[in-house]
Protein backbone atom coordinates (compact mmCIF):
# COMPACT_ATOMS: atom_id res chain seq x y z
CA UNK A 1 0.00 0.00 0.00
CA UNK A 2 1.21 3.56 -0.83
CA UNK A 3 0.67 6.36 1.61
CA UNK A 4 1.73 9.73 1.22
CA UNK A 5 1.85 11.99 4.01
CA UNK A 6 1.80 16.02 3.74
CA UNK A 7 3.42 18.31 6.35
CA UNK A 8 5.04 21.78 6.40
CA UNK A 9 8.83 20.34 7.28
CA UNK A 10 10.43 17.51 8.79
CA UNK A 11 13.33 19.74 9.38
CA UNK A 12 12.97 20.81 12.88
CA UNK A 13 13.68 18.87 15.89
CA UNK A 14 9.85 19.09 17.53
CA UNK A 15 7.62 16.33 18.52
CA UNK A 16 5.75 16.06 15.45
CA UNK A 17 8.50 15.79 12.76
CA UNK A 18 10.52 12.95 14.80
CA UNK A 19 6.82 11.24 15.37
CA UNK A 20 6.00 11.39 11.53
CA UNK A 21 9.47 9.73 11.11
CA UNK A 22 9.12 7.34 13.72
CA UNK A 23 5.64 6.05 12.04
CA UNK A 24 6.73 6.26 8.60
CA UNK A 25 9.77 4.11 8.89
CA UNK A 26 8.16 1.85 11.47
CA UNK A 27 5.00 1.08 8.18
CA UNK A 28 8.19 0.92 5.63
CA UNK A 29 10.07 -1.47 7.96
CA UNK A 30 7.54 -3.82 9.51
CA UNK A 31 4.64 -3.58 7.34
CA UNK A 32 6.39 -3.18 3.92
CA UNK A 33 4.24 0.12 2.80
CA UNK A 34 5.24 2.39 0.41
CA UNK A 35 6.11 5.83 2.25
CA UNK A 36 6.15 9.38 0.59
CA UNK A 37 6.08 12.68 2.56
CA UNK A 38 5.22 15.85 0.68
CA UNK A 39 6.71 18.83 2.27
CA UNK A 40 5.00 22.24 1.19
CA UNK A 41 7.18 24.55 3.30
CA UNK A 42 10.86 23.78 2.55
CA UNK A 43 13.54 25.29 5.06
CA UNK A 44 17.30 25.39 4.28
CA UNK A 45 17.89 23.29 7.41
CA UNK A 46 19.39 19.72 7.59
CA UNK A 47 16.98 17.67 8.80
CA UNK A 48 17.55 16.36 12.49
CA UNK A 49 15.68 12.60 12.84
CA UNK A 50 17.11 9.47 10.83
CA UNK A 51 14.56 8.86 8.19
CA UNK A 52 14.35 5.36 6.77
CA UNK A 53 15.94 4.75 3.76
CA UNK A 54 12.66 3.25 2.20
CA UNK A 55 11.25 6.64 2.65
CA UNK A 56 10.77 8.92 -0.65
CA UNK A 57 11.05 12.42 -0.06
CA UNK A 58 9.19 15.31 -2.20
CA UNK A 59 8.75 19.31 -2.01
CA UNK A 60 6.78 21.56 -3.45
CA UNK A 61 6.72 25.82 -3.43
CA UNK A 62 3.89 27.41 -3.41
CA UNK A 63 3.88 31.35 -4.86
CA UNK A 64 3.79 33.19 -1.68
CA UNK A 65 2.88 36.92 -2.90
CA UNK A 66 -0.31 37.09 -1.60
CA UNK A 67 -3.40 34.39 0.14
CA UNK A 68 -4.96 34.01 -3.56
CA UNK A 69 -1.86 33.12 -5.30
CA UNK A 70 -0.51 31.18 -2.60
CA UNK A 71 -3.78 29.16 -2.47
CA UNK A 72 -4.14 28.61 -6.10
CA UNK A 73 -0.19 27.67 -6.52
CA UNK A 74 -0.91 25.34 -3.23
CA UNK A 75 -3.75 23.60 -4.97
CA UNK A 76 -2.06 23.05 -8.12
CA UNK A 77 0.88 22.10 -6.88
CA UNK A 78 -0.96 19.55 -4.56
CA UNK A 79 -3.11 17.59 -7.12
CA UNK A 80 0.15 17.47 -9.44
CA UNK A 81 2.02 15.65 -6.67
CA UNK A 82 -0.96 13.29 -6.04
CA UNK A 83 -1.24 12.31 -9.84
CA UNK A 84 2.27 11.80 -9.92
CA UNK A 85 2.46 9.80 -6.83
CA UNK A 86 -0.76 8.05 -6.75
CA UNK A 87 -1.19 7.13 -3.06
CA UNK A 88 -3.85 4.86 -1.55
CA UNK A 89 -4.18 6.50 1.32
CA UNK A 90 -3.29 10.41 1.82
CA UNK A 91 -2.16 11.79 5.55
CA UNK A 92 -2.21 15.76 6.33
CA UNK A 93 -0.15 16.44 9.18
CA UNK A 94 -0.03 20.12 8.92
CA UNK A 95 -1.58 22.02 11.66
CA UNK A 96 -2.15 25.11 10.05
CA UNK A 97 -5.41 26.34 8.61
CA UNK A 98 -4.90 25.56 5.37
CA UNK A 99 -4.54 21.92 6.38
CA UNK A 100 -8.68 21.62 6.51
CA UNK A 101 -8.95 22.74 3.04
CA UNK A 102 -7.60 19.33 1.63
CA UNK A 103 -10.88 17.80 1.15
CA UNK A 104 -11.96 20.55 -1.20
CA UNK A 105 -8.50 20.82 -2.71
CA UNK A 106 -7.57 17.18 -4.15
CA UNK A 107 -9.48 15.84 -7.45
CA UNK A 108 -9.05 12.34 -6.94
CA UNK A 109 -11.25 10.14 -4.69
CA UNK A 110 -8.95 8.92 -2.10
CA UNK A 111 -9.21 8.10 1.83
CA UNK A 112 -7.99 11.31 3.37
CA UNK A 113 -7.13 11.49 7.12
CA UNK A 114 -6.22 14.05 8.92
CA UNK A 115 -3.67 13.80 11.63
CA UNK A 116 -4.02 16.88 14.42
CA UNK A 117 -1.34 17.30 16.54
CA UNK A 118 -2.47 20.58 18.93
CA UNK A 119 -5.20 21.51 20.12
CA UNK A 120 -8.27 23.26 18.36
CA UNK A 121 -7.70 26.13 20.13
CA UNK A 122 -4.03 26.89 19.60
CA UNK A 123 -2.35 30.52 19.73
CA UNK A 124 0.99 31.75 18.75
CA UNK A 125 0.95 34.76 20.24
CA UNK A 126 -1.04 37.18 23.50
CA UNK A 127 -4.45 38.38 22.47
CA UNK A 128 -4.51 41.91 22.20
CA UNK A 129 -8.77 42.06 22.60
CA UNK A 130 -10.24 39.32 24.35
CA UNK A 131 -13.54 40.30 22.95
CA UNK A 132 -12.22 40.01 19.16
CA UNK A 133 -10.31 36.77 20.33
CA UNK A 134 -13.67 35.09 21.12
CA UNK A 135 -15.32 36.14 17.93
CA UNK A 136 -12.40 35.01 15.63
CA UNK A 137 -12.04 31.58 18.15
CA UNK A 138 -15.50 30.65 17.44
CA UNK A 139 -15.33 31.46 13.65
CA UNK A 140 -12.62 29.57 13.19
CA UNK A 141 -14.20 26.63 15.24
CA UNK A 142 -16.89 27.05 12.75
CA UNK A 143 -15.23 26.67 9.72
CA UNK A 144 -12.45 23.75 10.87
CA UNK A 145 -15.37 21.45 12.70
CA UNK A 146 -17.27 21.95 8.83
CA UNK A 147 -14.21 20.74 6.72
CA UNK A 148 -12.65 18.26 9.66
CA UNK A 149 -16.14 16.61 8.64
CA UNK A 150 -15.28 15.83 5.18
CA UNK A 151 -12.13 13.84 6.36
CA UNK A 152 -12.32 10.29 6.24
CA UNK A 153 -11.39 9.55 9.16
CA UNK A 154 -10.03 12.48 11.81
CA UNK A 155 -7.03 11.36 14.46
CA UNK A 156 -6.74 13.15 17.62
CA UNK A 157 -3.72 11.57 19.89
CA UNK A 158 -5.36 12.38 23.11
CA UNK A 159 -8.94 11.48 24.54
CA UNK A 160 -9.66 15.42 25.66
CA UNK A 161 -7.76 16.24 21.90
CA UNK A 162 -10.37 14.10 20.47
CA UNK A 163 -13.15 15.90 22.58
CA UNK A 164 -12.73 19.33 20.95
CA UNK A 165 -13.80 18.51 17.47
CA UNK A 166 -17.73 17.46 16.48
CA UNK A 167 -17.28 14.84 14.08
CA UNK A 168 -18.08 11.59 13.90
CA UNK A 169 -15.32 10.04 11.88
CA UNK A 170 -13.05 11.10 14.95
CA UNK A 171 -10.72 8.82 16.50
CA UNK A 172 -7.82 8.75 19.10
CA UNK A 173 -4.14 7.02 18.40
CA UNK A 174 -2.01 8.40 20.77
CA UNK A 175 2.02 8.57 20.03
CA UNK A 176 3.79 5.81 20.23
CA UNK A 177 6.89 6.20 22.43
CA UNK A 178 10.39 6.30 20.18
CA UNK A 179 13.08 5.96 23.53
CA UNK A 180 13.21 2.48 24.77
CA UNK A 181 15.56 2.22 27.31
CA UNK A 182 16.23 -0.38 30.32
CA UNK A 183 17.93 2.62 31.59
CA UNK A 184 16.55 5.19 34.14
CA UNK A 185 18.18 8.77 35.75
CA UNK A 186 19.44 8.01 39.04
CA UNK A 187 17.50 11.55 40.67
CA UNK A 188 20.94 12.20 42.52
CA UNK A 189 21.94 15.40 40.20
CA UNK A 190 20.11 18.62 41.40
CA UNK A 191 19.43 19.63 38.02
CA UNK A 192 16.01 20.03 36.33
CA UNK A 193 15.26 20.53 33.02
CA UNK A 194 12.68 21.79 29.98
CA UNK A 195 12.51 20.79 26.57
CA UNK A 196 10.75 23.01 23.53
CA UNK A 197 11.09 25.64 21.26
CA UNK A 198 11.68 28.94 21.97
CA UNK A 199 8.00 30.74 21.43
CA UNK A 200 4.89 31.43 22.78
CA UNK A 201 3.14 28.22 23.49
CA UNK A 202 5.96 26.92 25.17
CA UNK A 203 5.14 29.03 28.33
CA UNK A 204 8.63 30.07 28.78
CA UNK A 205 7.04 33.30 30.92
CA UNK A 206 5.39 31.11 33.08
CA UNK A 207 8.15 28.92 33.57
CA UNK A 208 10.36 31.78 34.87
CA UNK A 209 8.37 33.28 37.11
CA UNK A 210 8.16 29.88 38.71
CA UNK A 211 11.87 29.10 38.39
CA UNK A 212 12.47 32.54 40.07
CA UNK A 213 11.07 31.20 43.18
CA UNK A 214 12.74 27.99 43.18
CA UNK A 215 16.12 29.05 42.49
CA UNK A 216 15.41 31.39 45.69
CA UNK A 217 14.87 28.99 48.06
CA UNK A 218 17.22 26.27 46.59
CA UNK A 219 20.19 28.35 45.01
CA UNK A 220 22.05 25.44 44.29
CA UNK A 221 19.73 23.74 42.10
CA UNK A 222 20.15 24.36 38.11
CA UNK A 223 16.97 24.53 35.34
CA UNK A 224 18.77 23.43 32.14
CA UNK A 225 16.46 24.42 28.63
CA UNK A 226 17.02 22.80 25.59
CA UNK A 227 15.09 24.39 22.48
CA UNK A 228 16.01 25.82 18.83
CA UNK A 229 15.88 30.11 19.25
CA UNK A 230 13.83 32.22 18.28
CA UNK A 231 14.70 36.21 17.14
CA UNK A 232 11.16 37.04 17.65
CA UNK A 233 10.65 35.45 21.51
CA UNK A 234 14.03 36.06 23.12
CA UNK A 235 13.60 33.86 26.34
CA UNK A 236 16.91 34.54 27.29
CA UNK A 237 16.09 38.48 27.53
CA UNK A 238 13.34 36.91 28.87
CA UNK A 239 14.93 35.55 32.13
CA UNK A 240 17.11 38.64 32.85
CA UNK A 241 14.22 40.79 32.75
CA UNK A 242 12.24 38.35 35.42
CA UNK A 243 15.57 39.24 37.17
CA UNK A 244 16.71 35.61 36.41
CA UNK A 245 20.79 35.55 36.50
CA UNK A 246 22.03 32.28 38.24
CA UNK A 247 20.87 28.89 37.91
CA UNK A 248 19.28 28.91 34.19
CA UNK A 249 21.13 27.51 31.27
CA UNK A 250 19.83 27.28 27.75
CA UNK A 251 21.19 24.93 25.33
CA UNK A 252 20.63 24.24 21.62
CA UNK A 253 18.80 20.95 20.64
CA UNK A 254 21.43 18.13 20.80
CA UNK A 255 21.05 14.37 19.22
CA UNK A 256 21.34 12.38 22.24
CA UNK A 257 18.49 13.92 24.47
CA UNK A 258 18.48 10.84 25.99
CA UNK A 259 21.88 11.32 27.89
CA UNK A 260 20.17 14.81 28.72
CA UNK A 261 17.01 13.12 30.47
CA UNK A 262 19.11 11.05 32.32
CA UNK A 263 21.04 13.41 33.96
CA UNK A 264 18.04 15.10 35.69
CA UNK A 265 16.16 14.50 38.44
CA UNK A 266 12.65 16.14 37.18
CA UNK A 267 10.99 17.54 33.56
CA UNK A 268 9.25 20.73 34.06
CA UNK A 269 6.50 21.57 31.36
CA UNK A 270 4.80 24.92 31.74
CA UNK A 271 3.15 25.15 28.41
CA UNK A 272 -0.05 27.41 27.66
CA UNK A 273 -1.33 24.07 25.16
CA UNK A 274 0.00 21.33 23.45
CA UNK A 275 -1.12 18.48 20.84
CA UNK A 276 0.16 15.50 23.02
CA UNK A 277 3.38 16.47 25.39
CA UNK A 278 5.90 14.34 23.96
CA UNK A 279 8.71 15.41 26.14
CA UNK A 280 6.82 14.64 29.54
CA UNK A 281 6.66 10.71 27.83
CA UNK A 282 9.79 10.46 27.27
CA UNK A 283 11.27 11.71 30.31
CA UNK A 284 8.88 8.97 31.80
CA UNK A 285 10.47 6.78 29.43
CA UNK A 286 13.87 7.71 31.52
CA UNK A 287 12.06 7.24 34.66
CA UNK A 288 12.08 11.30 35.57
CA UNK A 289 9.15 12.32 37.40
CA UNK A 290 7.49 15.26 35.27
CA UNK A 291 5.31 18.70 36.59
CA UNK A 292 3.48 20.05 34.06
CA UNK A 293 0.37 22.86 33.44
CA UNK A 294 -2.76 20.91 32.73
CA UNK A 295 -3.03 22.78 29.66
CA UNK A 296 -4.84 21.54 26.45
CA UNK A 297 -4.01 18.69 25.66
CA UNK A 298 -2.02 15.78 26.22
CA UNK A 299 -0.39 15.78 29.96
CA UNK A 300 -3.44 14.61 31.24
CA UNK A 301 -3.13 11.78 28.58
CA UNK A 302 0.60 11.02 30.50
CA UNK A 303 0.40 11.86 34.26
CA UNK A 304 -1.85 10.94 36.82
CA UNK A 305 -1.51 13.51 39.10
CA UNK A 306 0.84 12.33 42.36
CA UNK A 307 1.22 9.18 41.43
CA UNK A 308 3.49 9.30 37.92
CA UNK A 309 4.42 13.12 38.24
CA UNK A 310 2.26 16.52 38.92
CA UNK A 311 -0.38 17.81 36.88
CA UNK A 312 -1.27 21.64 38.28
CA UNK A 313 -4.47 23.43 37.53
CA UNK A 314 -2.96 25.37 34.36
CA UNK A 315 -1.89 29.05 35.54
CA UNK A 316 -1.78 28.04 39.02
CA UNK A 317 2.42 29.21 39.56
CA UNK A 318 1.65 28.68 43.22
CA UNK A 319 0.66 24.53 43.17
CA UNK A 320 3.28 24.43 40.24
CA UNK A 321 6.14 25.74 43.13
CA UNK A 322 5.22 23.84 45.57
CA UNK A 323 5.06 20.48 43.16
CA UNK A 324 8.32 21.36 42.06
CA UNK A 325 9.42 21.81 45.73
CA UNK A 326 8.61 18.83 47.27
CA UNK A 327 10.26 17.04 44.08
CA UNK A 328 13.42 18.77 45.27
CA UNK A 329 13.01 18.00 49.13
CA UNK A 330 12.21 14.07 49.05
CA UNK A 331 14.42 11.85 47.04
CA UNK A 332 12.57 9.14 47.98
CA UNK A 333 9.30 10.55 46.36
CA UNK A 334 11.24 11.77 43.31
CA UNK A 335 12.39 7.84 42.85
CA UNK A 336 8.66 6.49 43.40
CA UNK A 337 7.17 8.90 41.10
CA UNK A 338 10.15 8.10 38.53
CA UNK A 339 9.54 4.29 39.13
CA UNK A 340 5.51 5.20 38.11
CA UNK A 341 6.27 7.08 35.48
CA UNK A 342 8.37 4.46 33.64
CA UNK A 343 5.90 2.03 34.26
CA UNK A 344 3.46 4.37 32.32
CA UNK A 345 5.28 5.07 29.35
CA UNK A 346 5.07 1.31 28.47
CA UNK A 347 1.00 2.09 28.08
CA UNK A 348 2.42 3.95 24.73
CA UNK A 349 4.77 0.85 22.92
CA UNK A 350 4.95 1.11 19.10
CA UNK A 351 3.44 -2.06 18.37
CA UNK A 352 0.00 -2.21 18.85
CA UNK A 353 0.07 1.89 18.34
CA UNK A 354 0.99 1.01 14.93
CA UNK A 355 -1.35 -1.91 14.66
CA UNK A 356 -4.19 0.31 14.57
CA UNK A 357 -2.75 2.48 12.26
CA UNK A 358 -2.60 -0.32 10.06
CA UNK A 359 -5.73 -1.46 10.59
CA UNK A 360 -7.16 2.03 10.09
CA UNK A 361 -5.44 2.19 6.39
CA UNK A 362 -6.21 -1.25 5.75
CA UNK A 363 -10.21 -0.47 6.20
CA UNK A 364 -10.32 2.96 4.43
CA UNK A 365 -8.96 1.09 1.26
CA UNK A 366 -11.23 -1.45 1.75
CA UNK A 367 -14.07 0.51 1.42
Amino acid sequence: MKLLYIITNISGAGGMERILLLKSGYLAEHYSYDIHILITNPVDVPIHYKIHEGIKLHTIAPIKSNTLSYYISYKKLINEAVTEITPDVVIMCDNGLKSFLLPFIIKRKLPLVYERHVTKYKKEKPDKSRLASLFKDNIKSIFMDFCAKRYHKFIAVTTDGAQEWESKNVEVIPNPLWLITDKSADLQSKRLISIGRHDYQKGYDRLFVIWKRIVEKYPDWQLDIYGSSNSAYDIMSMAKKQGITTGINFYNPVADIESVYRNASGCLMASRYEGFGMVLLEAAACGVPSVAFDCPVGPKDIITNGKDGFLIKDGDVKAFVSAVGKLIEDEELRKEIGRNAKQKAKNFAIEPIMEKWDNLFKSLVKN
